[in-house]
């Protein structure tokens, strides 16, 4: 299947509400699900966690494989603090995210089988997942737990028919170091494909109606759907944009701007990585390894979890969880607990006649390159109390309600992250509202950061992904 081929078998999907064998209710089948999944989450001391030991170097599982808890050592010229220390996750593993496709036998848009999984850092707990999300660790069953349903689509000698295969990056300021394997494979119409109790069928619109209610798809999923790029022939780009799905004429930008085709694209993308490459170039980060006993303003506080003496930023927890329809049915774990929630937002506006986003190249110190695209804002506001200095842009956070086009909680990874949402915000700029982009931020058409994204390496952070995803 050709690229143009693809984007508009996407394109089809993202249209589409009802299709052949998909769930009808999207949400009922969560739910529904989520009766089925009875799961217990126990918050406990470091000290506690059956198999995890806690020393003067790290924090690590007595075999040696899942991750680790580690100290960082941050210099870095970006940003208005110059230096500090953390606990970071150390997972040198790359983990599977996957969609397994397929259209149905009697014809119809291309749907995606979903799984309603649980993970014991989300509020809501079960949620929206790829149909495999595993490492090496989980799928090798270093657990000594049940295999993975069907992995077997997603390994090299038994892989289908590969849509998407892109090697992207997680969470920078959480993570050393960390990549997934985003994928989506597809499967012949004719394959049968047993779907097991935890699964459905859904085409990418019934997922992106999801993404607007907020908090029931996972950010495992969106960062594999921001990877499928859309695309039409120049007839049906002027029908849909004629007569836009729904008739919201925010709707009707956000496709416009991702069907947006330039008069030179190969040139655009060109500049936009050169663009990305001085940034990559202006920025100093010397991020360094240190016991965490070398974390000097890090502790053990009387709960038993190690937090930052100012009690902001994040603390590492222990959780011990039981369900009985996991791989395993029941562990202890660490996560990583904010001291407050966060915010993901876009400024956008319509220019030249077309939607732009505005992003910003940012400083990660968990960056395997150090620095990415990420939203025009991303922060937890509540770090900033005691007068700190909010970054660029952030005033546009207490935008009127007239001026906001999304405004949806999305959980992070809720297999190590505990109940770490972040708002995810997309404010409109009025059109005669002339706003230049400051040092180290961009404007850019949707269409030029799913591109960007489509060239797979560390272009484009998880962040602007999960936020790009929402713009369904």
């Amino acid at each position: 299947m050709s690229r143009a081929d693809l984007g508009r078998a996407f394109l089809a999907s993202r249209l589409a509400r009802e299709a052949p064998g998909v769930a009808p209710d999207p949400l009922a089948f969560l739910d529904a699900r989520a009766d089925a999944q009875a799961s217990v989450v126990t918050v406990c001391p470091l000290a506690e966690l059956p198999r995890w030991r806690l020393d003067a170097h790290r924090l690590a599982h007595d075999t040696g494989r899942f991750f680790t808890i580690e100290g960082l050592a941050v210099e870095t010229t970006f940003g208005a603090v110059p230096r500090w220390e953390q606990p970071i996750i150390r997972q040198p593993e790359i983990g599977i995210l996957g969609f397994l496709a397929q259209r149905a036998p009697e014809g119809g848009p291309l749907r995606l089988l979903c799984q309603a999984k649980m993970e014991p850092g989300n509020r809501g707990v079960v949620q929206l997942a790829p149909t495999v999300q595993a490492t090496p660790s989980n799928y090798l069953r270093v657990h000594g737990g049940l295999a993975t349903p069907y992995l077997e689509h997603f390994l090299p000698a038994t892989r289908a028919r590969v849509l998407v295969d892109l090697l992207l990056s997680e969470q920078g300021s959480r993570y050393l170091h960390k990549r997934n394997r985003n994928l989506v494979v597809e499967l012949p119409p004719e394959v049968p494909v047993p779907v097991a109790p935890d699964f459905a069928w859904l085409t990418l619109g019934q997922v992106g109606d999801l993404l607007a209610v907020g908090g029931r798809v996972n950010m495992n999923a969106r960062t594999v759907l921001a990877c499928a790029h859309v695309a039409a022939d120049d007839a049906a780009r002027a029908a849909l944009l004629a007569a836009p799905p729904g008739g919201d004429p925010f709707r009707a930008a956000v496709l416009a701007s991702r069907l947006h085709a330039p008069a030179d694209p190969d040139g655009e993308l060109r500049a936009a990585l050169s663009w990305l490459a001085d940034e990559k170039a202006r920025h100093r980060l010397d991020a360094r390894p240190v016991p965490l006993s070398a974390l000097p303003a890090w502790r053990v506080d009387d709960g038993g979890a190690l937090c930052h003496e100012s009690g902001r930023f994040f603390r590492v927890i222990g959780v011990t969880v039981a369900d009985a329809r996991r791989e395993v049915g029941a562990w202890g774990q660490p996560m990583i607990q904010p001291a407050h929630d966060g915010v993901v937002a876009f400024l956008c506006q319509r220019r030249r006649g077309v939607l732009e986003v505005l992003v910003q190249a940012r400083v990660e110190p968990g960056l395997l390159d150090a620095v990415e695209l990420a939203p025009t804002l991303q922060l937890a506001p509540g770090d900033y109390a005691g007068g700190a200095p909010l970054p660029p842009l952030a005033e546009h956070l207490a935008a009127p309600p007239e001026r906001v086009r999304l405004r949806a909680p999305q959980s992070e990874d809720g297999g190590r992250f505990y109940h770490d949402d972040k708002e995810h915000l997309v404010v409109e700029l009025p059109e005669d509202e002339p706003l230049a982009a400051p040092p180290g931020f961009r404007w850019m058409t949707l269409a030029l950061l799913e591109r960007l994204v489509a060239c797979g390496g560390y272009l484009v952070g998880v962040e602007a992904r999960s936020l790009l995803a929402c713009l369904a």
